[in-house]
């Protein structure tokens, strides 16, 4: 059986939580229809975004974009403290349309295929104080709190993406992983709204078919075939969310069937097209990862 699914659900333009787990849980693979900042601040943490795994440090930032999948893995009894924030891609579209930038440094992420940020010693002052008053926010007298929170977060974006502007080497790399899967990964998102089949992903890769198969569910719990389907099925629910036409949704994001599509679609969001769109940002609910 695929051990991924869809996680977590968003009602408002964010939603921020400040975690500690004392001890070991298993988190399932899985993705969002949000963005995910993560600040880690203590534990013995790896953290596995589509193929690539990072071991974590304090103070390092983790962005994942709507969509990826992707699991914390606790090592051990060390108390995993971190903030997340939720974010919706609209959200920091609406500052798009005023000239602010803020969605910068996720496509940056993208762009470099990297979701782990190291910044330098004057980076990571001048960010400091946002997360301890983020840290502060969660206390209970704190006056007009969802405003404070929203002010911060704003603040903690803006300084975030200048640093990355400024700074070079800042997306770090992940040294652990099947590097092979990060390709297979790479080539699959790249090549999504086009006919892809699994001959073409082992000729593409110069692997035998039975064994991409075979090492695409050993590797990553989940067939390829089922990965495709997901992340098309999570590009035609954002193109319908646009007010793009569910038939035009259902080709541009690489379905080739209408039917199989649709049927796809029922068994996923447990609603039609139609009734769908961006049905999946509501009833919030707190995650814990």
């Amino acid at each position: 059986m695929d051990t991924y699914q869809k996680s977590g659900y968003l009602n408002s333009d964010y939603k921020i939580f400040y975690l500690t787990d004392s001890h070991s849980k298993e988190f399932p693979f899985h993705y969002h229809d949000f963005h995910k900042l993560l600040i880690f601040l203590e534990g013995d943490i790896s953290y596995s975004v589509e193929g690539r795994e990072y071991n974590l440090q304090p103070g390092n930032i983790v962005l994942i974009n709507a969509g990826e999948i992707h699991r914390p893995v606790i090592r051990n009894q060390i108390p995993y403290k971190r903030i997340i924030a939720y974010i919706s891609p609209d959200f920091l579209s609406a500052f798009e349309k005023e000239g602010f930038h803020l969605s910068h440094c996720f496509e940056q992420a993208k762009d470099m295929h990297s979701n782990l940020i190291h910044l330098s010693a004057a980076a990571v002052d001048s960010l400091q104080p946002v997360i301890v008053d983020l840290v502060r926010s969660f206390g209970k007298n704190i006056f007009c709190h969802e405003l404070y929170q929203r002010n911060k977060l704003i603040e903690f974006l803006i300084i975030l993406n200048q640093c990355i502007m400024e700074e070079t080497h800042v997306y770090l790399q992940s040294r652990t992983g099947h590097p092979v899967i990060r390709k297979i990964l790479d080539y699959i998102n790249e090549h999504i709204t086009e006919d892809l089949s699994i001959d073409r992903i082992a000729e593409a890769m110069y692997l035998n078919r039975s064994y991409l198969m075979h090492l695409f569910k050993s590797e990553t719990g989940y067939t390829i075939g089922k990965y495709i389907s997901e992340k098309r099925l999570f590009l035609a629910n954002h193109l319908i969310g646009e007010g793009v036409s569910i038939t035009d949704a259902c080709y541009r994001s690489g379905f080739r069937n209408y039917s199989a599509f649709f049927q796809a679609y029922r068994n996923k969001y447990h609603v039609s097209p139609r009734e769908g769109g961006k049905s999946s940002l509501v009833n919030a609910q707190k995650m814990s990862e």
